[in-house]
């Protein structure tokens, strides 16, 4: 998945989001409105508090102008690694973990 290049280790996906986010200087207020939810919703996905919906992961990655199949990809691995498992292999799994 996408990793930070002074560890090496995989980014974690909220954290990832955040920082696109921020990248893209959106409010999380803005977030919310174009996925239809709480500005403390996305607070919470932000801060690792509250898993985000696969089903919304598309749709987040259009609005920060990232990758939906590398998002959906990374969102399986962390949330549900036995379903990326059967999808991609263990191998894959071993690959993408930190």
């Amino acid at each position: 998945m996408n990793s930070n290049p002074t560890t090496s280790k995989p980014v974690l996906l909220h954290i990832r989001l955040r920082r696109r986010r921020e990248e893209l200087c959106l409010l999380q207020r803005q977030i919310a409105e174009i996925l239809g939810v709480t500005t403390e919703c996305v607070g919470l996905w932000e801060s690792g508090q509250r898993r985000m919906e696969l089903s919304k992961l598309p749709r987040i990655a259009k609005a920060l102008k990232l990758d939906g199949k590398q998002l959906c990809a990374q969102g399986l691995l962390e949330f549900h690694p036995a379903v990326y498992a059967a999808l991609f292999g263990n191998a894959a799994v071993q690959a993408n973990t930190p």
